[in-house]
């Protein structure tokens, strides 16, 4: 009987020690959870436009998504960048216009459903949010397989180990606050700009100036095509949406930050498609053969002009810029998470946590590392334009609800919901496999997402 006691005494001691364990955890759980809500009127301007700008990556965009648009407008890249820039430019217009009056975590989310209603809202939200989210392995598969071996000789397990860790340390570093990502994507952003002007200085003074890079070589599917993913390069931005309710200042901040972050960015990527061009020798054929070397023709050609101290330079800002830019879009993802799934920010974390390294380590099991960035790339494109369309499409409604409704807001909603719309459409018309499958099932996953969470919310 003693000895029984004894044991139900053990039994009660060690079910005690459990749930003190149990509580102390929880207790940690809240107090991270409390720690990581957002709070209104406490990110500064600075760190609003950091976010833009980081996001859109300027030295990461002009390897990873410049090299894809070259490897379609060739030569003709800087007028297709033109091109792009403007067509994308009249989504800035647009999403400047909304985000000056909604400030919130919710971002395209919040801007369709003021515009369209909750299910109108949740369908964009979603696309919106599937773009953000395959773009976070598009970037970062990149950065392991392609940017990182052109410096080190790695062996393929190395890859795979870095191809898994990165998205478990960049939630990490989420885990640690909004103002630390901000404060690093200010540092790194900034010099990237600084880099790619350095470069494109010294590749200008050694081939000199020409006006070849402003004819059209290629056929005019191509130059579209070219055009769409430079657009594509200066997508991010946007990011900043999601900052409206942290931000001093809530929407002028953001509408300014936006625009201005826009606008360096686009000046640098197009002078990285014109320097890179010009160091291929201003041809196609030279765009082509300097493609067949290399997918990360920046660190190529800052190797060949300035030495290996300046590229292994530009090596280190260009992983840091694609790392910048995806704790960017890391950031306004979960927030945008936090506005669709439900109001607790760890939890959106750990949504998106585990969605980055699930795709992350299918790259790294099957060693298609090509092929998971293309595929992701094309998904994220879609999917982008797709949301594109939704929110440009109930702009005028959005307008006509705060304001009076001027001819030029119909306009401009027209003309962005063609040109994104076409964005869509070249991705998925002509019909090819698996291309075209994976955009539609991109666009079809979506909407279903959309509609089933409208609605449970019913």
């Amino acid at each position: 009987m003693f000895k029984y006691k004894q044991k139900l005494n053990l039994l009660h001691m060690a079910s005690q020690v459990t749930l003190n364990r149990m509580l102390i955890r929880g207790i940690c759980m809240d107090g991270l959870s409390k720690k990581l809500e957002p709070k209104e009127n406490t990110i500064p301007p600075i760190l609003v436009y950091a976010q833009s700008l980081a996001s859109i990556a300027p030295l990461g965009s002009a390897s990873a998504y410049l090299t894809y648009a070259l490897s379609y407008s060739l030569s003709s890249t800087v007028i297709a960048g033109i091109l792009g820039s403007l067509i994308y430019f009249l989504w800035v217009v647009i999403g400047y216009r909304y985000s000056k009056v909604i400030a919130s975590t919710g971002g395209t989310y919040e801007f369709a459903r003021v515009g369209g209603g909750e299910l109108t809202g949740r369908i964009a939200g979603w696309l919106y949010w599937i773009s953000y989210m395959i773009y976070l392995p598009s970037a970062t598969t990149y950065l392991a397989s392609v940017v990182l071996p052109s410096e080190f000789s790695l062996a393929p397990i190395t890859i795979a180990l870095i191809e898994v860790l990165i998205p478990i340390i960049l939630t990490l570093f989420l885990l640690a606050g909004i103002k630390p990502p901000l404060f690093y994507a200010l540092a790194t952003s900034s010099i990237e700009v600084i880099l790619l002007l350095i470069l494109g200085i010294k590749v200008l003074s050694v081939t000199g100036l020409s006006i070849e890079p402003l004819a059209l070589k290629v056929p005019i599917s191509d130059f579209f095509q070219g055009a769409l993913g430079v657009g594509f390069t200066l997508a991010g931005g946007g990011a900043s949406f999601f900052l409206g309710y942290e931000a001093i200042g809530k929407g002028k901040t953001v509408g300014k930050s936006y625009l201005i972050a826009y606008w360096i960015a686009a000046i640098a990527v197009l002078f990285a498609a014109y320097f890179e061009i010009a160091a291929a020798g201003y041809s196609n054929v030279g765009v082509t053969n300097l493609l067949n070397i290399t997918n990360y023709p920046g660190f190529y050609i800052a190797k060949k002009f300035m030495g290996n101290t300046f590229s292994l330079v530009f090596f280190i800002f260009t992983a840091n810029s694609l790392i910048g830019s995806v704790l960017a879009a890391y950031v306004a993802l979960s927030r945008l998470s936090y506005s669709l799934i439900r109001k607790d920010m760890l939890k959106s974390i750990f949504v998106v946590a585990v969605s980055f390294t699930l795709v992350n380590l299918i790259a790294s099991l099957t060693g298609q590392y090509l092929n998971v960035y293309s595929i992701t790339t094309e998904i994220s494109l879609v999917t982008l334009y797709a949301s594109h369309v939704i929110v440009s499409g109930v702009f005028p409604s959005f307008i006509n609800k705060i304001s009076r409704l001027q001819a030029w807001d119909v306009l401009l909603a027209i003309a962005a919901v063609i040109l994104m719309g076409y964005g869509v459409y070249s991705y998925v018309v002509p019909y090819s496999y698996p291309s075209s499958l994976i955009g539609l099932a991109s666009l079809v996953s979506g909407i279903l997402l959309g509609v089933i969470s409208f609605t449970k919310r019913r």
